[in-house]
């Protein structure tokens, strides 16, 4: 896979890897250094900074409402301030690619994002949220398997319901298990959750990444929840 368009089935390339957003995301370095990749390196193919290791003095969850550009008036709720980013992406049935914007931020240990695109053909929405499940598990399994970790496991948790959003049967929660390599290039295990969801002819990837012993280790209502539960287009 070219690594132009690191969007498609097949692994990223070297020292990159790819959520179902079909947005690159570089794990487990310094902000500031993935920030230079990001402006630097086309390998990167997007904007979500995933990270699973931060220093002790991380801020603690700080809820605000945003309000994405461009975004079908979606409101979300993010416990940072997210930083937006977009570029020009390749995606199934659309030969001159399509505008992917993010939205993304760090809290301790998780990285909170939103992706989203908005489709030239109401006939493509429904692949479209299709494929961000299809594309999650490709390249989830290509960084496990850089890891040497198991297979990647895919959780269907059922379907969503952001209010106001357009009715679709494709519209569902997903929870992915996977390892990827740490900063020393240790495997390191990973709980993604996701929504995808979509209003009008725009389909969003709501998405949290944690290590999965920071998930077992939470004792009180999950965070995770908070967020997904935050997304609403108004009335």
């Amino acid at each position: 896979m070219p690594n132009q368009s690191c969007v498609l089935a097949g692994p990223c390339p070297s020292h990159a890897w790819v959520n179902a957003t079909c947005v690159c995301i570089m794990l487990w370095m310094s902000h500031a250094r993935r920030l230079r990749l990001f402006m630097s390196r086309t390998a990167l193919c997007g904007a979500v900074l995933a990270t699973a290791a931060m220093s002790a003095c991380a801020p603690a969850l700080n809820w605000r409402e945003v309000q994405p550009d461009q975004a079908e008036g979606l409101r979300a709720m993010f416990p940072c301030k997210p930083d937006a980013h977009e570029r020009q992406v390749p995606w199934p049935g659309l030969p001159q690619g399509i505008t992917m914007r993010v939205l993304s931020c760090q809290t301790d240990d998780s990285t909170w994002a939103l992706s989203y695109l908005t489709l030239p053909d109401v006939a493509l929405v429904g692949p479209s949220l299709q494929e961000m499940t299809v594309l999650m598990q490709r390249n989830l399994a290509a960084a496990s398997q850089m890891a040497s970790g198991p297979a990647v496991s895919t959780e269907d948790l059922g379907p969503v319901n952001v209010p106001r959003m357009t009715p679709s049967n494709q519209a569902h929660a997903w929870r992915f298990g996977a390892q990827r390599p740490d900063g020393w290039g240790r495997p390191m295990s990973l709980d993604i959750r996701t929504w995808h969801f979509s209003h009008g002819m725009t389909v969003f990837q709501g998405s949290v990444w944690r290590p999965v012993d920071a998930v077992k280790g939470q004792s009180s209502e999950d965070v995770a929840d908070t967020f997904f539960r935050g997304f609403h287009f108004p009335g």
